[in-house]
């Protein structure tokens, strides 16, 4: 997984070493959690293989569901820098695997690093912008819309994962990242298989129109989460 990471090949020898060995690996099954909201951040998170939902609760019990991270996605940034407890949680949706980069060893490459700290302040203003855009999509935007942005999230997330278009996501997942039923999503990707954007089979879909993908999410190809 590292090896198609940007910033990881953007630094020197030494530090990607030091990156490999200082890494912590958590295998999760389906339904686990992660980290619950409240607990402390022990660095900073990427997902190696699987399928894991962010999301936060409400006092009422309700769930809202905020994104899902796929293969290649790294999360936990804003926590770890600010030292603050998690205010959300983080739950597997399939079998997956995620390493943890301890926050010891990210503020010893901010300070000494300057690409790594790029990356980082890049990696956060994604998030914020992509923050904002899945806000506006909650209080405004259709479910159509809603599926097809979650859809072009993990586009983004899988992008330097060779995958080549084809994601490895069940419709049942993706109704779970946009906090809709399972029958309603099914009608939201059947109406953009038919436009030609997508086409979907058993245990995923394959993306055929990348440019339509994100013109269906009302977002721009330059847009990554």
């Amino acid at each position: 997984m590292l090896d198609v990471v940007p910033w990881y090949n953007g630094l020197p020898a030494l530090e990607r070493n030091m990156v490999r060995a200082e890494l912590r690996t958590v295998s999760l099954r389906t339904g686990e959690y992660l980290f619950r909201e409240g607990a402390r951040s022990p660095g900073w998170y990427g997902v190696v293989e699987g399928l894991v939902k962010w999301s936060s609760r409400g006092s009422d019990g309700r769930s809202l569901s905020l994104a899902g991270f796929s293969t290649g996605s790294w999360f936990g940034e804003a926590t770890m820098i600010r030292h603050e407890r998690f205010e959300y949680e983080v739950i597997a949706l399939r079998p997956s695997r995620v390493v943890i980069l301890p926050r010891d060893t990210c503020e010893r490459l901010w300070n000494h690093n300057i690409e790594f700290t790029k990356a980082l302040m890049t990696h956060l203003a994604q998030r914020v912008n992509w923050l904002m855009a899945s806000y506006t999509g909650n209080v405004l935007l259709d479910v159509d819309t809603t599926v097809a942005r979650a859809v072009a999230a993990q586009l983004d997330a899988e992008l330097h994962s060779g995958t080549n278009g084809r994601l490895k996501i069940s419709q049942e997942e993706i109704a779970s990242l946009c906090g809709v039923s399972r029958q309603r999503c099914n009608t939201a990707l059947t109406r953009l298989a038919r436009a030609g954007v997508l086409q979907t089979h058993y245990g995923g879909l394959t993306i055929l129109d990348r440019d339509a993908l994100y013109r269906h999410a009302g977002r721009s190809s330059q847009e990554q989460a």
